[in-house]
């Protein structure tokens, strides 16, 4: 049952990407669906993310389009108006291995910045800001992390 609440979503998903709503694509889109999901069971096991509530996960990706357009604009006009490059060190309350490297994968996608290292509940980030703002832990935390970590800790049980 859970492979087939796998399974579904990625054929609906198939479906929308191929814009076609036919017999035959449904059904390529469901055994295309198994193999990858057959192809991950095999080779990255399901149990890593043992502590996540798929749905609340699920929403995740169109959350964080939203924030990289908004990261997006911010960076432009920092660029503009004048900006400073800091390395900060930031603790993270995300506990689940795989949603910290979500986090984190989420945090270089978003312009602005780039991680440099994870280490446990450290992250280590290269951050462009405004000439003006102070450059402490604080404001970068505020600016780059607090809002995807909130949305990924929804996620975590």
């Amino acid at each position: 049952m859970r492979t087939f609440g796998v399974i579904f979503p990625l054929t609906v998903i198939w479906i929308i990407f191929t814009e076609n709503f036919s017999l035959i694509n449904v059904a390529i889109g469901a055994v295309i669906s198994a193999g990858c999901i057959l192809f991950v069971g095999r080779f990255l096991p399901f149990e890593g993310l043992g502590n996540v509530n798929f749905w609340k996960l699920a929403t995740f990706p169109f959350y964080l389009i939203a924030q990289i357009y908004v990261a997006g604009f911010h960076v432009i006009k920092i660029v503009l108006t004048g900006s400073k490059v800091d390395i900060v060190t930031l603790d993270t309350k995300v506990t689940d291995e795989a949603l910290k490297i979500i986090l984190v994968d989420s945090i270089t996608l978003t312009p602005g910045s780039i991680m440099l290292d994870l280490n446990g509940q450290k992250i280590t980030l290269l951050w462009i800001r405004d000439k003006n703002s102070p450059g402490d832990a604080k404001t970068a935390d505020e600016q780059l992390k607090s809002r995807l970590e909130r949305r990924l800790l929804k996620a975590q049980r």
